[in-house]
C-alpha cells in the first residue's frame, strides 16, 4: 500500500507520523500557505511543518485540476487518505486510486460537513465518534468501514476533544487498513450537516437553556470564543465550570444574564432561564484573559450587571 495523504490541521499530525512510521506515505497534499493571524507572512500548513520534519514529499496545490492530477499520478501511489484536508474530490482525481478512505470525526451519517467536533458539543450530544469511509462524490456521504465511539461527559472543548480524537485516530485507522476483509457498508439512519463555524457562532442568547449555553462556550474554545455585551463592548467568556449535563435546574429568579455573585472555586455565576452557569475565566476587551476572580477584582461594579 502506498498512500497519498490528504490532510491540512492539525487534528491530522498524529495519523501522519504513524503512517509515516511504517513507510506507508508517497506524498502528503495538503494547503497552499496561508497569512497569519497576524502581519502579512504566509504560515505552513501544521501538516506540512511536520511532513518536511519526517522528511516526505509534500504537493500544495491551489487546486486539483489535469497538472495537479498529473503530478500526483507520477508517485504511482494505490491509495488515497484523506483527513481534514479541506477540498473536495471529484471524481477524475479519485480514479487515480484503487483505493480511497477519509477519516471523520463523528458518527456517520451524523455531523457531516467541516466542523463535526464543534457540532457535537454544539449540540450537547452525550457521545460522538470517528468513521472511516470510502471517499463518495457527495459531501462525507462514501460507505462506512468502521466506527468508534467517543462517550461525551459535557466537560469537553472543541480543543480537548480534538485533541482526543487526534491520539484515537492512528490506532484506528491502522487497524482498518491492516485488515484485508475489510469491507465499507452503506450509512444507516438520518443524515446532519454541519456548517464552517464563523464568529457570530459564539455570540451567546440568554434565552436559551443553562446546558445549551454551557455547550456554546465550551464548543467555541479556543476559537471564535463565545461572547456577550458589557456596556455595548464584547466580554469573552473563555472558561466554564463543570459538566454541561449535571447543571443544577431551577427556576432563576434574575434577569437571565444577570451576573448574580461571583462563587469561590466556580467563578461569576450567571442566571439562565432554567439555571445558572459558573464562568471560570474571561477575556474583557483591551486586556488579556483572566480568571474570573481577578476580573472582579478589577470590576467591583460587576455584581447584578446584566450581559446582552
Amino acid at each position: 500500500m502506498r498512500i497519498v495523504f490528504a490532510a491540512t490541521g492539525d487534528i491530522a499530525v498524529p495519523l501522519l507520523e504513524a503512517l509515516a512510521a511504517e513507510n506507508l506515505i508517497s506524498l502528503v497534499l495538503t494547503a497552499p500557505d496561508a497569512p497569519g493571524k497576524r502581519g502579512k507572512a504566509l504560515v505552513p500548513s501544521p501538516v506540512k511543518v511536520k511532513a518536511l520534519e519526517l522528511g516526505l514529499d509534500v504537493y500544495q496545490p491551489e487546486t486539483i485540476r489535469t497538472e495537479a492530477r498529473d503530478h500526483i499520478a507520477s508517485y504511482g501511489a494505490d491509495t488515497l487518505l484523506s483527513f481534514c484536508y479541506g477540498k473536495i474530490f471529484g471524481p477524475r482525481f479519485l480514479s487515480l486510486f484503487s483505493e480511497t478512505f477519509n477519516v471523520h470525526p463523528s458518527l456517520l451519517p451524523l455531523h457531516r460537513g467541516p466542523s463535526p467536533v464543534y457540532q457535537a458539543i454544539r449540540d450537547c450530544d452525550r457521545s460522538t465518534g470517528i468513521s472511516l469511509q470510502r471517499i463518495g462524490l457527495g459531501v462525507d456521504e462514501g460507505e462506512v468501514y468502521s466506527t468508534m465511539v467517543i462517550p461525551l461527559d459535557g466537560t469537553e472543548t472543541e480543543k480537548s476533544l480534538s485533541d482526543k480524537v487526534a491520539g484515537l485516530v492512528p490506532d484506528f485507522v491502522l487497524s482498518v487498513l491492516h485488515d484485508p476483509g475489510r469491507k465499507p457498508a452503506p450509512q444507516e439512519g438520518a443524515a446532519t450537516y454541519t456548517s464552517f463555524v464563523s464568529k457570530e457562532d459564539g455570540r451567546i442568547s440568554f434565552q436559551e437553556s443553562a446546558e445549551r449555553v454551557h455547550a456554546q462556550i465550551r464548543a467555541c474554545c479556543p476559537w471564535p470564543k463565545a461572547y456577550a455585551l458589557l456596556d455595548g463592548e464584547p466580554l469573552y467568556l473563555t472558561g466554564v465550570y463543570g459538566s454541561g449535563f449535571s447543571i443544577e435546574r431551577s427556576d432563576a429568579m434574575e434577569k437571565p444574564g444577570t451576573i448574580v455573585s461571583c462563587d469561590k472555586g466556580k467563578g461569576l455565576r450567571i442566571a439562565l432561564q432554567d439555571g445558572y452557569i459558573h464562568i471560570t475565566r474571561v477575556l474583557p476587551p483591551m486586556k488579556k484573559e483572566m480568571d474570573a476572580a481577578s476580573f472582579v477584582n478589577g470590576r467591583r461594579d460587576i455584581i447584578g450587571r446584566i450581559l446582552e
